[in-house]
């Protein structure tokens, strides 16, 4: 018991392990495409950055070479004002002029990236001297010399400025750069992570279809065994007759060509489903249904007005409904009142493709959880022999092989339902 209780136990941790290593890589390659994305954006705010910077440096630069523009002129006048006495009507207007520059390079909302607080503070210092001492002097007279000398000053302070900007520009630039080339980086990691969980999800999915393949062909191998066995073992019997003084009796006989005859149905059937899918033969469900009917000895009703044209596998169908609709004559047997129904209807789906909904019922003895559960293991039967068929467990195999489901549902006394599910 212990040891199939860590089977079981292995068996499930394999199970959700395979279930959850596809959703692993398909978070992965979701995480990393948002991620090249975000690096992308960032890469682009960067670069936008630096152009920024580099607008603000050249608004501040510009107002600097304008001011010392100004100075050189206001220089000129009080070097003028000073010798002769009288100060020029310019004057004034160049230190308002200057003054404005000043003021509005000071109340900038981006100086402070450009400018430490001492430059800043030394700004102040300009403005307040060309209020307090070159104004005064430029509209009244007075001390030309110490209003020369404060305009020195500001002309020293703005190359100063200038130097500073330019410096500071440039380290905001290069910071820029370097947080666009870390972004970039960022963006090629990225990249490349999704290129390599792809390359995962590809290899992934290339061996997942190569063991689904060999899954189906062991499934097919064990049809295959499961449906001649019997046959096989009838001739062989048949074969043990011959031995015999006496010649076997025609029941007999007419008996093993009905089974070589069955064999050989049952090798074609198989050859064809393992072909490909491209290869497969198509014929409309109706024609399929019909031709169960007309070959069954028992009635059965049938309501396929909703798909009778779909088409679908024949060969593979043919031998999944055959199979269903024997089990359910078993199933019936010995009820007074039989019913054997075979449904189709086409559900669509949003955005994907239509199912195909094939349903088998009875109202026969109906199968118990267990039995239930047992009737899908490989070659269990419950008719002793008496039919030789596809089997649940390869009627399962074998819609699996068409990418579709089988479903069982049976009660007790009650009956038992078939429900095939079919992408078309």
């Amino acid at each position: 018991m212990g040891l199939v209780r860590r089977g079981g136990a292995t068996g499930s941790m394999t199970r959700l392990l395979r279930r959850l290593v596809p959703l692993s890589l398909y978070a992965g390659l979701t995480l990393a495409l948002c991620l090249s994305v975000w690096s992308l954006v960032r890469t682009e705010t960067y670069r936008q950055k630096g152009e920024v910077v580099s607008s603000q440096a050249l608004e501040i630069r510009s107002r600097v070479w304008q001011s010392r523009e100004i100075v050189a002129r206001i220089r000129g006048f009080l070097e003028l004002a000073r010798q002769t006495g009288k100060a020029d009507t310019r004057l004034a207007l160049s230190v308002r002029l200057l003054r404005f520059n000043l003021e509005l390079m000071a109340h900038l909302e981006y100086v402070q990236l450009f400018l430490s607080p001492r430059n800043a503070l030394d700004l102040g210092h300009v403005i307040e001297e060309t209020d307090n001492v070159v104004l005064p002097v430029a509209l009244y007279g007075g001390d030309y010399k110490r209003a020369l000398q404060s305009i020195s000053v500001a002309d020293d302070y703005l190359i100063r400025l200038s130097s500073v900007t330019v410096d500071s520009s440039q380290g905001l630039r290069l910071a820029a750069q370097i947080a666009n080339d870390a972004a970039r980086n960022r963006l090629r990691l990225f990249g490349a992570l999704s290129v390599l969980i792809l390359s995962v999800i590809a290899i992934h999915q290339y061996n997942k279809a190569n063991r689904e393949k060999d899954q189906h062909i062991r499934s097919f191998s064990l049809l295959f065994a499961h449906m001649t066995r019997t046959r096989i073992a009838a001739l062989r019997l048949f074969l043990g007759y011959l031995n015999e003084p006496s010649p076997p009796p025609p029941e007999m006989t007419d008996a093993a060509l009905r089974t070589i005859l069955e064999l050989d149905t049952i090798n074609e059937g198989l050859m064809t489903i393992g072909h490909a899918r491209d290869k497969e033969q198509l014929a409309p469900l109706c024609r399929i249904i019909g031709d169960i009917v007309r070959s069954c000895k028992h009635e059965l009703k049938v309501d396929t007005e909703e798909a009778h044209a779909v088409q679908v596998p024949a060969s593979q169908f043919h031998l999944l409904i055959d199979e269903l609709v024997r089990n359910a004559i078993n199933a019936v047997a010995g009820r007074m009142d039989p019913v054997i129904s075979i449904k189709a209807v086409v559900h669509g789906r949003f955005l994907r493709r239509s199912q195909l909904i094939l349903t088998v019922s009875d109202n026969g003895t109906g199968m118990s959880p267990d039995l239930l559960a047992k009737a899908k293991e490989p070659f269990f039967s419950t008719k002793a022999g008496t039919h030789v068929g596809l089997g649940l467990t390869n009627c399962v195999e074998l819609v699996k092989t068409m990418a579709g489901r089988l479903d069982i549902s049976s009660t007790p006394g009650k009956g038992t339902s078939v429900r095939i599910s079919y992408s078309i």
